[in-house]
């Protein structure tokens, strides 16, 4: 995957020099996920139920940590995870309910439902340096505003793109429509500059009145800020921020600078925390997209032949036009990656030559070159 950050948000000023109202509306990751697992344990040993209900409770702890790292990455430390995460599933979930229980040749299984708590699990996977490493860039034309988020964002152990590359997409003609949220714009900024996500927003600032206060005028500017954190693989939205903030100084200029620096921190803050809790993609299939075909029945054998591609659970046409396919493939995680290479290399593929020009872990884009 890749990543980038275009911020723009809020933060701390000098004691007493600033009031702040902060309203955080719309989208943030969610705090809790609640998933369905399944336990076991032997039907003869005391305590049985709850023994059951633990093992339950461990895989709900290992399908949350699924959200955040791939099973691959997971399988490889699995003994570290276990040991300080899987072995200790109380402090990561919580049991909402038991939904079955049953015994067959001396085991008691149980289905359960339980509540994950993701900040905690995945401040633990941070820890244990198994989460993703989004890479991350600020994207805003006010240097105060741009500093404060970057700060923020390298406090909270984000790579940020350096500054010779977040100039150049400044001027980058698609930054606009990806501020916008449109899904092509997202996909080139991603591939072109190496990054993930974006945050796109608006800030503005403007003096509002000035105070005398013991013979020294004091100038007050108020400002808000509206910002939307995108995966730029899928154009989903991860975050919405809006934030509103009055600060004061000896200078018009000053103030101002003192408004959007402090919009800049706190919104970078929230945004960060935000990221951490980010999974690793939202979509759960790969958008793939071929064109060439001859004709319905050629697709048609595209799209047989991914059904039986490992680690794909389902294909579901989308639409078929002027010799382009569009089908949405469902796979497991750890077999995203390979996708692209898989379709190319399939019997079918092999024989149609189909070249894949773009790929993803959420898109593929490709060419039938033989008729």
């Amino acid at each position: 995957m890749k990543a980038i950050i275009i911020a723009l948000c809020i933060a701390a000023m000098m004691a007493g020099s600033v009031t702040s109202a902060i309203a955080i509306e719309e989208k943030h990751p969610a705090e809790f996920t609640v998933v369905e697992a399944e336990g076991e344990a032997p039907a003869s040993e005391t305590g049985a139920r709850e023994k059951a209900i633990a093992d339950a409770l461990r895989n709900a702890v290992m399908k949350g940590a699924g959200v955040y790292v791939d099973a691959t990455t997971v399988g490889s430390d699995y003994q570290v995870v276990s040991d300080e995460i899987f072995l200790k599933a109380s402090g990561f979930a919580k049991l909402n309910e038991v939904i079955s229980s049953k015994t067959s040749g001396g085991i008691l299984k149980v289905t359960i439902r339980a509540s994950v708590s993701n900040r905690p699990l995945v401040e633990k996977l941070k820890e244990l340096g198994l989460t993703h490493e989004w890479k991350v860039g600020v994207l805003v034309t006010d240097t105060s505003a741009e500093a404060a988020i970057t700060r923020e964002l390298m406090l909270s152990g984000f790579r940020v793109i350096d500054e010779a590359r977040r100039k150049q997409l400044i001027q980058d003609e698609m930054a606009a429509r990806a501020g916008d949220g449109d899904p092509s714009a997202l996909q080139a900024i991603g591939r072109e500059y190496n990054v993930d996500i974006i945050i796109a927003g608006e800030l503005s600032v403007s003096n509002v009145d000035s105070d005398d206060q013991g013979g020294i005028e004091f100038f007050r500017s108020r400002g808000r800020i509206d910002a939307r954190a995108y995966y730029t693989d899928t154009g989903e939205i991860i975050s919405v921020t809006d934030a509103s903030l009055d600060a004061i100084d000896q200078s018009k200029k000053l103030s101002a600078a003192r408004c959007a620096k402090g919009l800049g921190a706190k919104a970078g803050a929230i945004i960060a925390k935000d990221i951490l809790i980010a999974p690793i993609q939202m979509t759960p299939f790969v958008s793939v997209k071929i064109g060439g075909f001859d004709g319905v029945t050629e697709a048609k054998r595209l799209e047989d032949a991914l059904k039986n591609l490992a680690g794909v659970s389902r294909v579901k046409r989308q639409r078929y036009s002027d010799g382009v396919l569009e089908l949405n493939v469902y796979v497991n995680a750890e077999y995203r990656n390979e996708l692209a290479e898989r379709i190319e290399k399939c019997a079918v593929g092999k024989r149609m030559g189909i070249s894949i020009d773009t790929w993803s872990k959420t898109f593929i884009h490709g060419e039938v070159t033989k008729g």
